[in-house]
């Protein structure tokens, strides 16, 4: 994958698509493959720039370790690649460094979309994939290959529907190895315990915020603490969704295609 030498280090990333660019930052864990995957699922159509946050695939933990010292990263990223400004959506432990950006860059970020996204202070349960049996490359690949013959053993055999499984699919691909991801995994449990939940209250862009209530990796609650910081966001609901659900529900995607429709016209609704 190419990478980019940046002041702060090398800073490894995916393109894909044209129009309006839009930083996808990835989950715990993830990768550059994991953003690309994550803005396909979600339908988006946009210049999309996928970067592996420090710690993840091909960018070393040393390029940044907090959410502050990531986002002045990801601006550079942008500078190295000739973008004023971009959409920043950050998906699940993707949402620290999302805020970090918005709230130090704010000149540099024309909107900011939380999905499912860390914004408050949590326990991010690392150990069974650092330590258990899922830390072995083996093990992982194994499970890779059972949820591809069963996909719908992500979401529950009752819950929704093939495209569904699909898409979680999809983004459980890029979840393993972990091997590639523990520096990024083990900084993220570390960032996320002692997280500044008051950052929000520095970030200025219009704001769309989506979340299932039934989400056990990322507690709905995060996305009532982002309200409560950004009062004028936009929150879109998706009753009865888990953080694997999601990022399929057709609602979601479609607030999510009409508000990035509305920053590419440059005139976003107030909310």
């Amino acid at each position: 994958m190419p990478s980019i030498n940046t002041a702060a280090g090398p800073v490894e990333y995916r393109e894909t698509g044209n129009g309006m660019p839009l930083l996808v930052l990835h989950g715990t864990p993830g990768g550059s493959d994991q953003g690309i995957a994550a803005a396909r699922v979600l339908g988006v159509d946009a210049h999309v720039i996928a970067p592996s946050r420090p710690g993840y695939l091909g960018t070393p933990l040393s390029t940044g370790r907090t959410p502050g010292e990531q986002a002045d990263a990801m601006v550079e990223l942008l500078d190295a690649l000739g973008l004023d400004a971009a959409v920043v959506l950050g998906v699940s432990g993707g949402g620290m460094t999302a805020v970090a950006v918005a709230a130090r860059h704010p000149d540099r970020v024309s909107g900011l979309v939380l999905w499912s996204a860390v914004t408050a202070p949590m326990r991010i349960p690392a150990w069974p994939l650092l330590h258990g049996p899922l830390a072995r490359r083996s093990t992982g690949d194994a499970l890779l290959r059972r949820l591809r013959r069963s996909p719908r053993l992500l979401i529950g055999r009752a819950a929704a529907d093939e495209a569904t499984a699909e898409a979680a699919l999809a983004i459980a691909e890029t979840v393993f190895p972990v091997t590639d991801r523990r520096d990024g995994l083990a900084n993220d449990a570390r960032q996320a315990r002692r997280l500044d939940a008051d950052a929000l209250s520095d970030v200025s862009a219009p704001v769309l915020i989506v979340h299932g209530t039934k989400d056990r990796n990322v507690p709905y609650r995060h996305a009532l603490h982002a309200m409560r910081s950004l009062p004028s966001a936009q929150l879109v609901t998706v009753p009865g969704a888990d953080h694997w659900t999601t990022p399929a529900d057709a609602s979601a995607r479609a607030a999510l295609g009409v508000f990035l429709r509305e920053i590419a016209a440059g005139s976003p609704q107030d909310r």
